[in-house]
């Protein structure tokens, strides 16, 4: 990617704002953290604007004043009647008619979410119904197929005692128990620090780009090309 001067200084002098955090806080960190949230609110506004209510709200009811669309179109200007009901958050005496749009839309939130939380949770049930038979597998017995039942094997048991060690419905103080519980606790420990050194990994690979950019763009062809060329 090529990068013109201005925004190579404006990208240097924001990044070492954001690396002096490691510092101490100062004025120059906030500055920068409260442009990234604006910057992040007015991106937010112009998204709104183009993909949602000007397709989806303001060109139907345009087009339908104006003859070009059905009238039926034009009916989505009664959705100012609902999204005006929020502004009387900011009235302390008529603040409850805003419950009623704020209801509407925590209703269907709720029921959005249960749907998404099924469609995630069904194919993983479905997914782990794995085969442990190698001799039931198409290609017959193979080094291939037993290598895959037993890791299917292997997942299966982690699964089972991964639930096992949530399992609070009856009494898990039996002396069997207390191994399968304890290979379950094993293996939620290499699944959390599975998924913590991944994170530590993006991080690290959003740091080194920034390193990078401040070496190769600002302090080389910046910096030392005019210290050179003087």
């Amino acid at each position: 990617m090529v990068y013109d001067e201005p925004t190579i200084w404006v990208g240097a002098i924001a990044t070492l704002a954001v690396f002096s955090f490691l510092v101490k806080d100062n004025p120059f960190y906030r500055l920068m953290q409260h442009a990234a949230l604006g910057a992040a609110v007015g991106i937010m506004l112009v998204v709104m604007w183009q993909d949602i209510l000007l397709p989806k709200w303001w060109q139907p009811v345009s087009g339908a004043f104006a003859g070009e669309l059905p009238w039926t179109k034009g009916l989505w200007v009664l959705a100012l009647i609902p999204g005006s009901l929020w502004y009387f958050q900011l009235s302390k005496k008529y603040f409850w008619v805003s419950r009623l749009v704020s209801g509407i839309f925590i209703g269907v939130a709720a029921g959005l979410t249960f749907k998404l939380t099924m469609n995630l949770v069904m194919p993983q049930i479905s997914g782990s119904l794995k085969t442990l038979n190698p001799w039931g597998t198409p290609e017959g017995l193979t080094t291939e197929t037993t290598l895959a039942c037993l890791s299917n094997l292997t997942f299966v048991v982690g699964m089972l005692t991964t639930l096992m060690y949530f399992f609070f419905s009856v009494k898990t103080d039996n002396a069997w128990m207390r191994p399968p519980m304890r290979f379950g606790r094993w293996m939620i420990m290499i699944a959390l620090g599975s998924m913590f050194g991944a994170t530590v990994m993006t991080r690290m690979a959003y740091l080194l780009e920034r390193l990078r950019f401040l070496y190769q763009f600002w302090f080389m062809d910046c910096i030392w090309q005019r210290i050179m060329g003087g």
